[in-house]
């Protein structure tokens, strides 16, 4: 498999994660103590709430970008053996996660969330957890992967209308869940929503189901790899 992850991009991402988890616990901190100072009132719950914000919105992106296996890392070691025809692009293009097959194009949704998760007709819930809770700030959210998918999915399609005018592409789309604590109940869902341990048996199926043009493929590989470099 050809793999293309934009690195640098990630180790951006890792600096600002870490930088905002950071500032945000020393405003917790410093919330915290000026609760015992006379003038503290009411600047202690400002500054708690502020370091709250900044708190939770810079550690749901340490567990994008820094906690290891991230989504890509464990996409990439699922597929790992496909053969060369295979392209996985990882936070290049208009979307995270794009795999392009001698059988179709795929936006690949990840979501790293665990626990019990029910989807009834593209409706999604999750299972409540104390536990997850405990864990810290900011949870990875579920909210509604079909609807998240299928907006990647169009905007795939657009970022491909702007350079392959007058060529239609067919943009498939699934909902991938990387964490090994998931239990999926999924009925009626219109789009494939599997756990990793699925998704090679699933492009086994989708591969009987016919093959891309061998031209438009090379040609969606270039198009990619231009956006890589």
């Amino acid at each position: 498999m050809n793999l293309r992850t934009d690195e640098e991009l990630i180790a951006r991402k890792s600096i600002a994660a870490k930088l905002g988890s950071g500032v945000g616990l020393v405003l917790l901190l410093s919330g915290l103590f000026l609760i015992w100072m006379p003038w503290g009132y009411p600047w202690s719950y400002l500054v708690f709430l502020l370091g709250f914000v900044i708190g939770s919105v810079g550690n749901r992106q340490m567990n994008r970008w820094v906690n290891e296996p991230r989504a890509d890392q464990f996409l990439s070691r699922a597929l790992r053996t496909l053969d060369d025809k295979h392209y996985l692009y990882n936070y290049i293009l208009p979307v995270d996660h794009i795999l392009l097959a001698p059988y179709g194009l795929f936006v690949i949704k990840a979501k790293g969330v665990d626990g019990h998760i029910r989807c009834l007709k593209d409706r999604w819930q999750r299972g409540f957890s104390l536990l997850r809770l405990l864990r810290g700030f900011a949870p990875e959210p579920l909210g509604n992967p079909t609807k998240d998918t299928r907006r990647e999915m169009e905007r795939l399609t657009k970022y491909l209308a702007q350079r392959l005018p007058g060529v239609e592409v067919e943009v498939k789309g699934m909902i991938i869940f990387t964490h090994p604590q998931v239990r999926l109940e999924v009925k009626g869902a219109t789009l494939p929503a599997m756990p990793l341990r699925s998704l090679k048996p699933h492009l086994r199926k989708v591969a009987d189901g016919g093959e891309m043009a061998e031209e438009i493929r090379k040609e969606l590989a270039r198009i990619f790899d231009e956006a890589a470099t």
